[in-house]
Order: C-alpha cells, then sequence, then structure tokens
C-alpha cells in the first residue's frame, strides 16, 4: 500500500501540474474556436489555398458547447497554477560524531517522491574534534550545533514548506541537544533510523506493532527536601545502577526508569512507538516537579536508538523544565558515564560540558564514544 501511495504521489507532483495545464488550454481554445468557427475557418482556408491544399468546410457556431468547454477549461487552468501540488524541497540534517557514513547517504532512503525533488543538506559532522580516538574539542562541537537552527532557517526562509529529515550516529548527549534545539513548532523533523543489518535509513512512520513500556514513576516517594532527579531510559539496553553510583552524584531524591520490558537493539520501530516514550518523558518531568518542588536538575542517562533520543530532546521546554545534564556511555571509559551535557543551564546561554573523570587520571578529557 504504501509503495502505491508513493508511485501516486510521484505521479502528481511530476505531471498533474502539466497535465491539468495542457488539457486546460485546450479545451479553452477549442471553445473560443467553436464561438464562432466560420471567422476561424476562413482564415485555414487562406492558407490552404495558397498552397493548393483546398478548402475546410464551413461549421455553424455553437455557443452552449463552447461554454460548456471554457468554463472547466478554465477551471483547469486555475488548478494548474494554484492548487496542484507544489514542488517542495528536502533538506537533510546529517549529524555525525561516531560513524563513517558518507555524505547524503539518506538520498537514496528517502520515500520514491522526494527522490525527485531538490535535496539540500547540513553537515553537522563533529570528526575533526577528535584527537587520537578521543572527542575532546568540546567547545567546537556545541558551537557547530548553535548554529544549525539559524542555519535550517535560513534554508527555509527560501524555501518555505521544505522537508526535514534527521538522520546520523552522534554521541547521545549531541543529539539530545540537538534535538532540544529544534524543538520550534515551525522545525518539524521526520525521523531516520539505520538499519543494522540493511545499512539503510528507515524512516520512521505510524505503524501498528507496539511497544510495552514499564516505567516506575508512580512509585517514587514525593519529598520537599532540595537535590536531583536521576532519570534513566533502558531501550536497547538496561541502564545499570552500579555505573551511575560510580559518579557518586550527591543528593538524589528519586530516580525514575523508563524502560522497553524487553531491551533490545531495533526495538522501535515506528513513530506510535516514539510518541509514546516521549509522552512518558513529559509525563515524569511534569511529575517529578509537581512532588519535588525543590528538585533542581535532572540526570538523564539513556541506551536506545539516536532518532528516539532526538525527539526526547525536543520535547525539553526551555522555559519549564529545570536544568537536565545528559550523560555519554562508553565501555572503554572510567567512569562508564566519564562526560555529559547540560542542555538548559540558566546560567549558560548554550549546553555546557562537564568532565565526571577523576583529576589526574590517565584519561582525564572527553572520553571514548
Amino acid at each position: 500500500m504504501k509503495i502505491f501511495t508513493d508511485f501516486l504521489e510521484l505521479l502528481l507532483r511530476l505531471h498533474f501540474r502539466r497535465a491539468t495545464g495542457w488539457v486546460g488550454y485546450i479545451l479553452v481554445v477549442a471553445g473560443i474556436y467553436l464561438i464562432s468557427p466560420p471567422f476561424y475557418v476562413d482564415l485555414l482556408n487562406l492558407l490552404l489555398e495558397e498552397i493548393d491544399l483546398g478548402r475546410l468546410p464551413t461549421q455553424e457556431p455553437m455557443p452552449i458547447l463552447s461554454v460548456l468547454l471554457i468554463f472547466p477549461g478554465v477551471a483547469l487552468v486555475v488548478i494548474n497554477h494554484l492548487w496542484a501540488p507544489k514542488r517542495k524541497e528536502v533538506i537533510g540534517v546529517r549529524h555525525n560524531s561516531l560513524g563513517t557514513f558518507p555524505k547524503y547517504d539518506l538520498k537514496k532512503d528517502l520515500p520514491l517522491a522526494q527522490r525527485f525533488e531538490t535535496y539540500r543538506e547540513i553537515d553537522v559532522d563533529h570528526s575533526d574534534s577528535y584527537a587520537n580516538g578521543l572527542l575532546n574539542d568540546h567547545r567546537s562541537v556545541i558551537r557547530r550545533l548553535d548554529k544549525v537552527p539559524q542555519e535550517l532557517g535560513g534554508l527555509l526562509g527560501s524555501a518555505s514548506g521544505s522537508l526535514i529529515a534527521y538522520y546520523g550516529l552522534p554521541h547521545v548527549p549531541l543529539a539530545f541537544y540537538l534535538g532540544y534545539l529544534l524543538s520550534d513548532n515551525k522545525f518539524n523533523v521526520d525521523l531516520y533510523e539505520l538499519g543494522n543489518q540493511t545499512h539503510r535509513w528507515n524512516r520512521l512512520t505510524a505503524g501498528k506493532e507496539s511497544l510495552e513500556v514499564d516505567s516506575t514513576l508512580d512509585q517514587i516517594t514525593p519529598s520537599d527536601a532540595s537535590g536531583d532527579i536521576i532519570i534513566a531510559f533502558g531501550i536497547s539496553y538496561p541502564i545499570h545502577q552500579a555505573e551511575i553510583d560510580e559518579l557518586d552524584i550527591p543528593d538524589i531524591l528519586a530516580k525514575v526508569e523508563i524502560n522497553a520490558r524487553h531491551p533490545q537493539r531495533e526495538v522501535v520501530t515506528n513513530l506510535d512507538q516514539v510518541e509514546k516514550i516521549c509522552t512518558e518523558f513529559r509525563r515524569a518531568l511534569e511529575e517529578t516537579k509537581n512532588r519535588f518542588p525543590n528538585r533542581q536538575r535532572i540526570h538523564l542517562f539513556y541506551a536506545g536508538p539516536i532518532s528516539l533520543c532526538f525527539a526526547l530532546g525536543q520535547r525539553i521546554s526551555e522555559r519549564i523544565d529545570p536544568e537536565i545534564m545528559v550523560y555519554n556511555f562508553s565501555a572503554k571509559s572510567r567512569p562508564r558515564y566519564a562526560w555529559s551535557l547540560t542542555l538548559n543551564s540558566p546560567e549558560a546561554l548554550s549546553a555546557t560540558f562537564s568532565s565526571h573523570v577523576p583529576q589526574g587520571a590517565d584519561n582525564a578529557s572527553v572520553q571514548y564514544a
């Protein structure tokens, strides 16, 4: 069914305007001719006589038929210029800090109709911020991300109504932050996820396949004390408390877990599942605000697909949510969560970086991805 609808959309975009235009103009010309056929026949006969091809017989005017042709012809011409599907651009947002996929890699995996549109891409690549396998230039990473909304807004300004597609393999905090930066309603973003087996970018659409999600939100005990909240997402893999304990975060009031009942890779396959988890995230933010009025910040730990990570970042509100720190996991670092980004600090205009490696450690810079 999806292939049929894509093919129909392609036909409409490529040929509908051309077809309505030609048919409309032909009907109008035929209608005008039928108002007074003798006049046009006489003109044609003058030409035919000059080249010795005989004469055309005279026809009687047919005003009623003329009107019946002209009115639908004019209507089709109007449809051709005003109502027919307009060509749109597709703007790809390529976000990379971990992968080796090439630029414009998404274009071949766009829906059929979109592959024939003009394609432009914003390349948010942090590869040059590495040294000896370490992501160590976090300031450049943040500056590059901060420019994306303006760059994207500029492209949309020259081609309003363009489609936006997000795809990539960045670190979790970077995907969260870019989602947070593009949370404005004017950025309507399609999400793509890389298939582990196919190595093709799959667009997330509405789907019937459900996802069972367990949350511990309703089990937490309210408190008026001052402190922090932990929110942990175990979607592709479980989040282990022992690895969080390595950070020795003080003054934790509560921990909220939002987990897929059966965590595994590629468990998220459609937008309905994404919306379900994002709704639970918003509920966690609202409920912790109500139950812990003196909470200061939220420590966020995440193991899941990048597309969902980006979508969760879009649900964070600059105005009503507390300071949120998103941690990066690496099995090669000690502690496992060696660095984080604070997305919405009230004391900074942009994200702020924090290293959680003890001073003097051998790997005290930003750690492996």
